[in-house]
């Protein structure tokens, strides 16, 4: 089965650094082998290009990592520009927890560089090395940076995580500005961003889609997302839309890139520990790739990439297998769930391990919630749900069991509404009908909502089951049901 979602098979996606040249996407991402059972340990800049988002050639190493005695024995995040006479330049992350790379106890970051003729092959600069100043900013936190040429000062900007000097412990993050004439010799400048709001900025990106100025980045702070900022110009207020995050806690460290035409945002969804629902999220994952485009006002929307949806070129017959509460259209696609005070639903047959769903609702605007079930029983007793929530403006993530149930019967997690820390906002007020896309693909859900709103996550414990679809206190139309699989030709 051909994959959508990218992870190669030694390791796991880090932070992805995207850079379009010469007719494709060349994503350079951290390639975490878990060493030693750690994250983060011993990364390389591997390469992986792509054309379209869904079909990948995997050129392996493209910057190794140094050895012990290196400042680089980690090679972290960063980025890639062409100067203008054609050379490439990476600039780079290096980290090395051993002492003689410490202050105080705690590990230093820099920024590294390296260069090359065609943006595979690179030799290090061992000469450069570029530390916080101590003076505007710390010197630990220190990392990401980001180069791109500012065509109004004429000059490169360099943007890097970094925490202002005695500042906050909580909202010290900022991210720094620094500016060079030839990509060899920086000065460093006041921030580019101070926000008083997080820990740090991770993994800042910038570019100008049409009239508007875009600065992205990504926090663990307030919660795990990736962000982003508008302004009319380069230097000017970057505000912040409502939603300001392309998905939510299952898409992490994204950055984008565009070929003039389309751009896409490039994240990762996180593993998990023990490969269980339960556990922990862990750092690095699979490649998830969001197309972004603009709305009439400057706000950034996301939507599925076209070639993804073209991969699912067969449809499957739906096949009714249980309901409750429900009444048949003509069409065996349409049909409307009504019960005023309790559960209506149907199910349908069984989900492969990889299938695009789409569907469309209408008519809920008397129902304290609607959506679909995924991977569920007959009676929805237990799988996966996706539920929309109109009262609170949300499309929230379930599942259930929550926990692993205790003894007693109420130890079933049952204060908590859904998966807390998976829901997406969404105005329904503005909508009279959602349409939604979603994929899944073994452990992996990607739905997409009104092609503006993604919501990632991973789905480990359970791995077959029915789809289905749901009204509670209250009904909704459900149209245009489509079940849709990958056929080889």
């Amino acid at each position: 089965m051909k994959k959508v979602f990218y992870k190669p098979q030694d390791g796991w996606v880090g932070d992805v650094i995207p850079f379009y040249d010469n007719g494709e996407y060349k994503l350079y991402y951290l390639h975490d082998q878990r060493a030693g059972g750690d994250y983060g340990n011993h990364t390389t800049w591997n390469l992986i290009t792509t054309k379209n988002g869904l079909d990948f050639e995997d050129h392996g190493v493209a910057l190794p990592n140094g050895g012990e005695t290196e400042p680089d024995r980690n090679a972290y995040t960063g980025s890639v520009i062409k100067d203008q006479n054609g050379m490439y330049h990476l600039f780079y992350t290096g980290h090395n927890p051993n002492p003689e790379f410490c202050v105080d106890g705690k590990p230093l970051q820099v920024v590294l560089k390296a260069t090359g003729t065609d943006g595979i092959n690179w030799t290090k600069d061992t000469n450069f090395k570029l530390y916080g100043d101590g003076v505007i900013y710390e010197k630990f936190d220190w990392r990401d940076p980001f180069v791109f040429f500012n065509e109004k000062r004429r000059e490169y900007w360099m943007l890097v995580t970094s925490r202002l000097v005695n500042s906050s412990e909580k909202k010290g993050g900022c991210i720094a500005l620094l500016t060079s004439d030839d990509l060899v010799h920086w000065c460093y400048r006041e921030p580019f961003y101070s926000p008083d709001k997080y820990i740090t900025m991770e993994c800042p990106d910038y570019f100008q889609m049409g009239d508007w100025h875009y600065l992205v980045y990504s926090t663990f702070s307030e919660k795990f997302v990736t962000h982003y900022k508008k302004s009319k110009t380069t230097e000017g207020v970057y505000t912040s839309p409502i939603p300001d995050t392309f998905d939510g806690r299952g898409f992490y460290a994204a950055k984008t890139a565009s070929d003039g035409r389309q751009r896409y945002a490039f994240g990762w969804v996180p593993s998990k520990r023990g490969a269980s629902d339960y556990g922990d999220w862990e750092w690095a994952g699979t490649l998830v790739v969001h197309e972004v485009y603009q709305s009439d006002n400057g706000d950034l929307l996301v939507r599925m990439p076209q070639a993804v949806y073209e991969h699912f070129n067969s449809e499957t017959n739906l096949i009714p297998e249980a309901e409750k509460n429900c009444r048949h259209a003509e069409n065996q696609s349409g049909f409307e769930l009504e019960s005023p005070d309790g559960l209506a639903y149907r199910v349908f047959n069984e989900l492969s391990s990889q299938v695009l769903i789409e569907a469309e609702f209408a008519g809920w605007e008397e129902t304290k919630d609607f959506g679909i079930a995924l991977r569920t029983d007959k009676l929805l007793d237990k799988g996966y749900f996706i539920k929309f929530d109109p009262f609170h403006n949300r499309i929230a993530f379930d599942m259930w069991p929550r926990t692993k149930p205790g003894f007693f019967q109420w130890q079933i997690a049952g204060d908590k509404p859904q998966m807390i820390e998976l829901e997406r906002p969404f105005r329904f007020a503005e909508h009279n009908r959602i349409s939604i896309k979603l994929i899944l693909e073994d452990d992996i859900l990607c739905l997409y909502v009104n092609d503006m709103v993604a919501m990632t996550t991973r789905i480990y414990n359970f791995k077959t089951g029915h789809l289905g679809f749901f009204a509670n206190e209250g009904a909704v139309k459900v149209q245009n049901v489509r079940l849709k699989t990958k056929i080889n030709a």
